[in-house]
Parts: structure tokens; C-alpha cells; sequence
């Protein structure tokens, strides 16, 4: 009896279903779950609770993507970087495991967030809302469909980490039996609708926008249900769970089968309208994509200039009218410090989030095209060819100085996105286009700074630091934005992907990536290939403009976490798998600095697509099966 009670009280903690979990989460100066709900102020303060999981996407504490994508690497495990857990640093060089799983978002442990305690306070909220008796009725449809919506993105960062989970629709009576509270993970498939009927539910009760945008920026609103569902239907019909044969045996212990194994287009055209519809609500709320507005002071700025303060300001201008559902709680200050490349300027930093040179043969060339295709690009000499920077370029590039093939002639995003030897850094205390900042990332020189708080590519992802970030040499001030879990442009790629992915290539698909690249100050795709591309017709194929949708997908969002989930969803073990590469960053002259080097190789497999389930659930929970090859 007592081996009993220890298993069903630890099964309690672990799927966040115990009787007394309501504790830790109620408002302050609330004793009992009753009080919680016998007034309208401690029923918002309970309402704000189910928000307090939302991840902090901006916190380098948390957001394991930055460096789980590779597209940021630190120097090493256990190397010194300020506010970073050792895990979330092991997770680039392949360290995840089944005992104590990096980022666990099952059980809220070793950086994760207790994503199934999320879901059950979601449930307590709903059952005992209709009790709070000093409420309108449309206030309180409001908040309930506030955290339908909440429960659905909560189910759904569980199912895009560990693929079929349990589904908690209800919340299990405290008298439950011991086989009750043993529950099994449900087919993808059905969580996922299960998610598209939560938003569904909750749609018609929500705002369209934020009126009191003194209170409530950060709440739910149409346009955020709208993109949580069509986020969901995409993972739904992407290859990873439509007609994926590697999860054939992955089933329950009843042998029920928890990946659809075959392959589903219909799910596409659900997607492609999903996407559409979320569009569609986000333009009627007001939602387009970003174009920087310079203030007063900055109206003399170069044409390149804005267009590069355009893509990164994106990201860093919050509350822009990009950002469909932006995430007020999140630490940008501390990512900033450790991205913004030390210099005379930025002398507080730590600068330790290197960009990966790999990862950086994504971004395509001037021309609008991948650097293999370009057949005005030397692909074959990126590296080790040097050249001398034109003063027509003083406003990304130092003139008169000498760099690698690999940084010249490439697009806007590459120099918005990227800090490097011989970059500028445009910023709000430098702002003049004749006093710009140049970087210098060779340490071995007398100009430069040793490596131990130093980029060990020799490039730095300038996208996450905000241009209106300062210091003196002395200090530093972070201009902390919020950060922005969905924008719009996102959407445009998503519902380019689900049109080709329904109907082959058209004209429509086209048309919303060439709106993200005539933001980043490309020609539409047609163009951009027929030009200058050695495969002209790519765009005119399923498989060609998926190719390019992909790589389109993954410049909008590089640095930013997001491609750590599109890889996984597209199967993409070529990108996992990209090698950590940069510089010699020690060296002292551009013949020996401009030398790559490998520092890591990554070796992922198909059991990457999905994170494991922590080895002790499974002990706690015979019901519950490993995912695959964990």
C-alpha cells in the first residue's frame, strides 16, 4: 500500500493533475480555490496565472531554440556565459537525454516549463469561472475564450516537442482510481484537432483588437486564435506527422497507432485555409508587414540603411504592427548582451552567442538567389578569395578594407542580420552615415579583445540586439523589447507552403513569399530565378518551390528559434545536421583569419525530431511509450 501511494502521488506531480497543484498557482493573498473565484479581481489575478506559462521566447534562460537550432552556438559546454544554464548550452552539441531530458516541457524541469500543470489550471479556470457572480457576461465569455486559446497553444507546444501526447480536455476528479490517472498519449492527429476546436470554440467571443492598450497588449485577441490554429494544422500536415513511415511503430501498449503513417493532402488544403482565414482577421485588425519609420533626427539615412533597420526592426521594435501575438515577459536585455559584439561601445558585454557560418550559406546573394545557384556568385572561392570593400559600400561594410567573397554581394538580411569583421553596426548613438561603427572580430589583433568573451566564428547575430541599445565604454543599456511569438510574416510563408503543398506551384503562393522579399528588398521569385539562377524553372515545380519556400522560411526567421521546429517538422536532417563552422578568429590578418574552420559536427538521426519523455514518467506511468529510438 504505501509503494502504491508513493507512485500515485509522484504520477500527480509529473502530469500536473494533483489535488492540491492549485496551491502553487493561486493569486497572491488567496487562500483556498474558492476565494479564488468569489470576486472578478481574484478571478483576473486567476486569469493571468494561465498566462504566467507562456514561454519566455526573449530569455536566454529558456528559449533552448536559440542554440538547439545551431544557427547560435556558445564556444563550448560549461563555458562561461552569464544567465545561460549549462543545459541549455549541451543541447547545440548533442548532450539531450532520457534521464534528465534538456528543456523538459513534460514535467517543467532542467529549463522546460510545466506545460501539463499549464493545461490543468487552464482546466480549473473554466470549471470554476461561471462561480465569479460581480462579472458582465461578455466579460466573462471573454476570458473564457481567452483560455481555450491559451489551452490550445499550451497543447500544442507539447505536441510539436514530443509528437502524440496525452490530451487533458477535462481535468480528472480528486477521487479518481490509480488505473484513471494513468493516462496514454493520443494520435497527433487528434490533438491537433483538438487544438483547431479550442480556437474554434473561443473565436467568436474574443476582440478583433486590443482597445485598452494600456492594460491589455499581450492578451488574446481573433487574430492570435487564428494563428495558433493555423500553426497547428501546419504542423498536422507536415512531413513529420503526414504519412511519415519512420513512426510506424510508434503506438500505445494497446497498439494503437499514434502517427498517421499515410500521407493525407487534404490536410493541406485544411492548413491553406486555416492560413487564409488568419490573414484574412489579422489585415482586418490592421496587421502588415514592418517598414522601419525613422524619427525625426534619422530622416537623412541612407536608402540601405533603412532598408536593413526594415528587416531587423521587424523583430525589435515592439509593438510593431507585425507582431500578431508578442509575449511581454520575456528578458530581452540579456539576449542583447549576449549577441551585441564587443567593442569600444559595447564594452559590458558578453558577446559570447557566435552566429554559425554554416548556417549563414542560407542567405542568398544579392540577387535573390541561393549562393550554389548564383551564376554572378564564385561559390567555389566563397572562402578563401579576399577583396577589397568599394567605398560605395560604406554603409554595411568598412570601406577600403578587406574581407571574404563569402561577405560581399549578398542580400539585405544577411548584412541586417549579421555583425562581423569589417560590418557596420548601426545604432542610435552612431547613427551618422560618415561616423558608422565598423567591427573588428580578429582578436589576435592589438585592436581586438581575447576570446573569452569574444564570438569564436568570427560573426555575431546583430538581428536580436535593437539599434536603440546603447553605451559610453563605460556601461550598457539594453533597449529591452518584447518579443514577438508571431508575426504576420510567418503566416505568409506558412500559407505560400500549405497552397504548393495543396495545389502545386501558383500564382498566389508566389505572391506571399515576394511580399516578405520585397521587404527584404529582393525581386519576386519568377524574376529573381530567371535571372540569375542556374535552375531558371525551379519556381515552376512542387518540389522547386518548396525548396525555395524552405529556404525563404528559414532567412525570415534565422537567429530567432523558430527554424529549430521547421526542421524538425520538415524532416530536414541535411540542416540538423549542418556543421558548426567559423574563422580562425585568433589570427591577425585577413590570409589567416579568412581560414575555415569546423568546431563541431553534430549527429542527429530521426529520434531528433522528437524529444524524449524523461525515463522515470515512464516507470511512474506504465501507459506511457519512449518516443522513437530514445
Amino acid at each position: 500500500m504505501r509503494i502504491f501511494k508513493i507512485i500515485l502521488t509522484a504520477f500527480f506531480i509529473i502530469c500536473g493533475i494533483a489535488c492540491n497543484k492549485f496551491l502553487d498557482i493561486i493569486p497572491d493573498n488567496v487562500a483556498t480555490l474558492e476565494q479564488a473565484f468569489q470576486l472578478r479581481a481574484t478571478a483576473k489575478k486567476y486569469l493571468f496565472t494561465c498566462y504566467s506559462y507562456l514561454p519566455r521566447l526573449g530569455s536566454v534562460s529558456e528559449n533552448y531554440t536559440f542554440l538547439g537550432s545551431r544557427e547560435i552556438a556558445t564556444p563550448y559546454p560549461g563555458s562561461q556565459a552569464p544567465g545561460i544554464p549549462n543545459g541549455i548550452m549541451e543541447l547545440c552539441y548533442d548532450y539531450q537525454n532520457v534521464v534528465t531530458p534538456i528543456a523538459n516541457y513534460w514535467d517543467g524541469l532542467n529549463g522546460g516549463k510545466p506545460m501539463f500543470e499549464a493545461i490543468r489550471t487552464c482546466n480549473i479556470f473554466l470549471e470554476n469561472i461561471g462561480k465569479v457572480p460581480d462579472i458582465t457576461e461578455a466579460e466573462r465569455k471573454r476570458w473564457i475564450a481567452e483560455v481555450k486559446v491559451l489551452k490550445a497553444y499550451y497543447h500544442f507546444l507539447l505536441v510539436r516537442m514530443y509528437g502524440p501526447v496525452p490530451i487533458l480536455r477535462k481535468n480528472l476528479p480528486v477521487a479518481s482510481d490509480v488505473e484513471a490517472v494513468k493516462v496514454k498519449r493520443e494520435p497527433v492527429d487528434d490533438a491537433v484537432a483538438y487544438i483547431a476546436q479550442l480556437t474554434d470554440e473561443a473565436l467568436n467571443d474574443l476582440p478583433l483588437t486590443i482597445m485598452n492598450q494600456r492594460e491589455e497588449l499581450g492578451r488574446i485577441t481573433q487574430p492570435v486564435a487564428l494563428a495558433v490554429k493555423a500553426y497547428a494544422l501546419v504542423l498536422g500536415a507536415s512531413p513529420l506527422f503526414n504519412g511519415n513511415s519512420d513512426y510506424t511503430a510508434l503506438k500505445n501498449k494497446d497498439g494503437q497507432a499514434l502517427v498517421n503513417t499515410n500521407y493525407d493532402q487534404a490536410k493541406w488544403q485544411k492548413a491553406a485555409e486555416a492560413c487564409n482565414q488568419a490573414i484574412t482577421v489579422a489585415a482586418q485588425a490592421g496587421f502588415k508587414l514592418y517598414y522601419f519609420e525613422p524619427p525625426f533626427d534619422l530622416k537623412s539615412i541612407g536608402d540601405t540603411t533603412r532598408k536593413c533597420l526594415d528587416i531587423r526592426c521587424a523583430l525589435t521594435e515592439e509593438w510593431n504592427q507585425e507582431n500578431i501575438w508578442t509575449f511581454p515577459h520575456s528578458n530581452t536585455g540579456e539576449l542583447q548582451r549576449e549577441c551585441a559584439p564587443r567593442n569600444d561601445v559595447y564594452s559590458y558585454t558578453y558577446s559570447l552567442w557566435a552566429a554559425n557560418l554554416k548556417a549563414c550559406e542560407i542567405f542568398y546573394t544579392k540577387n535573390g538567389v541561393p549562393i550554389e545557384e548564383d551564376m554572378t556568385w564564385d561559390y567555389a572561392n566563397r572562402y578563401a578569395k579576399l577583396r577589397t570593400i568599394p567605398d560605395s559600400l560604406r554603409s554595411i561594410l568598412k570601406p577600403n578594407y578587406t574581407t571574404s567573397s563569402f561577405n560581399m554581394d549578398r542580400e539585405y538580411r544577411f548584412y541586417a542580420d549579421l555583425a562581423f569583421d569589417g560590418s557596420s553596426f548601426f545604432m542610435k548613438q552612431r547613427p551618422a552615415e560618415d561616423n558608422l561603427l565598423y567591427i573588428n572580430t580578429m582578436w589576435g589583433s592589438s585592436s581586438a579583445n581575447s576570446l573569452s568573451r569574444y564570438s569564436f566564428t568570427g560573426y555575431w547575430p546583430k538581428k536580436l540586439v535593437s539599434w536603440k541599445t546603447s553605451g559610453d565604454g563605460g556601461s550598457y543599456t539594453a533597449d529591452a523589447y518584447v518579443w514577438p511569438a508571431i508575426r504576420l510574416s510567418g503566416l505568409y510563408l506558412m500559407y505560400a507552403e500549405a497552397l504548393n503543398e495543396s495545389e502545386g506551384p501558383s500564382g498566389k503562393a508566389i505572391q506571399y513569399v515576394d511580399e516578405v522579399r520585397r521587404r527584404a528588398g529582393l525581386n519576386g521569385v519568377v524574376q529573381s530565378w530567371a535571372a540569375y539562377s542556374r535552375n531558371a524553372n525551379k519556381p515552376s515545380s512542387r518540389e522547386g518551390l518548396r525548396s525555395i519556400i524552405q529556404q525563404e522560411t528559414m532567412i525570415e526567421f534565422m537567429f530567432e528559434g523558430e527554424n529549430y521546429w521547421n526542421m524538425r517538422r520538415w524532416k530536414r536532417l541535411d540542416l540538423m545536421n549542418r556543421p558548426v563552422t567559423g574563422w580562425d578568429v585568433s589570427q591577425s590578418t585577413p590570409a589567416t583569419f579568412y581560414r575555415l574552420k569546423t568546431i563541431y559536427q553534430p549527429h542527429n538521426t530521426y529520434r531528433d525530431y522528437l524529444t524524449p519523455i524523461r525515463e522515470y514518467d515512464l516507470f511512474v506511468n506504465p501507459n506511457l511509450v519512449q518516443n522513437p529510438l530514445w
